[in-house]
């Protein structure tokens, strides 16, 4: 994982930025490492049931799981399957890709309870978060969630992560409609008290965060966390380490 102070220069032939009056986050491996919580979550419930498929599978499908390889969690936010359902689509996968057979579906709901018991007690910010949070707190910048996930349940996972500071969040429900949908980022710009092209959204989804803040009007940078990182971009980050002084210096190199 990249060093939270690690600083990304941003390209001298870059376009102007707007000044950024506020700051709105995707929170799901944005803010909190939710695929590694989802890992071993995952090889925890599955331990005995997986004991005879050798390791290397075992990670695999843990990580096919963490990162819906199902394509599940799409469904769910399209209205084709309750969070349930896409969760047992997920398990299902996982099952199927190691020969074994799954769960029956009476047995799927104390599967996802299980499972969400022991995923809730992982969950914990990136180590760049607070710093950076601390960071715009200096700059007087007001910062908020906007998360595809239905808003009370994104507000417990802040508050078990130790996110409890962020007082703005919008869920799905509540914006009437999830990401990419320009409503989401409006109804956070509208807490913030902040007007969309002054505010910067930051995600780790190239279409429903960066694309869709752009589209709605907002600025938009992509946070890419990714180790090997293969696309060198004046608007991309590798880490939250280096936003706030790109704020503060107004260094110019996002772009609508």
């Amino acid at each position: 994982m990249d060093n939270a102070n690690d600083a990304l220069n941003p390209s001298p032939g870059a376009a102007s930025v707007a000044r950024v009056e506020g700051v709105l986050f995707d929170i799901d491996d944005t803010l909190v490492d939710l695929n590694s919580a989802a890992v071993k979550g995952f090889n925890q419930l599955t331990a005995e049931d997986f004991s005879d498929v050798p390791a290397a599978l075992r990670e695999y499908v843990a990580r096919d799981y963490a990162d819906d390889g199902a394509g599940a969690y799409e469904r769910y936010m399209a209205g084709e399957l309750t969070f349930l359902g896409q969760r047992a689509e997920r398990i299902r996968r996982a099952f199927d890709l190691v020969g074994l057979e799954a769960p029956p579906a009476e047995a799927l709901g104390a599967w996802s309870a299980r499972y969400e018991e022991a995923v809730q007690g992982m969950w914990a910010p990136f180590p760049d978060v607070h710093a950076c949070l601390d960071a715009l707190d200096a700059l007087s910048i007001p910062y908020g969630a906007v998360s595809n996930n239905v808003e009370r349940y994104q507000r417990n996972k802040l508050q078990l992560s130790g996110l409890g500071r962020i007082g703005v969040l919008v869920g799905s429900d509540t914006a009437g409609a999830p990401k990419p949908d320009p409503r989401p980022f409006h109804a956070g710009c509208r807490l913030l008290g902040t007007a969309p092209g002054a505010t910067l959204y930051v995600g780790d989804n190239p279409v429903n965060d960066v694309q869709g803040a752009k589209d709605a009007g907002l600025q938009g940078i992509l946070l890419d966390r990714a180790p090997d990182h293969k696309i060198e971009s004046a608007e991309i980050l590798q880490n939250l380490g280096s936003l706030a002084a790109i704020i503060g210096g107004n260094s110019g190199f996002l772009a609508h």
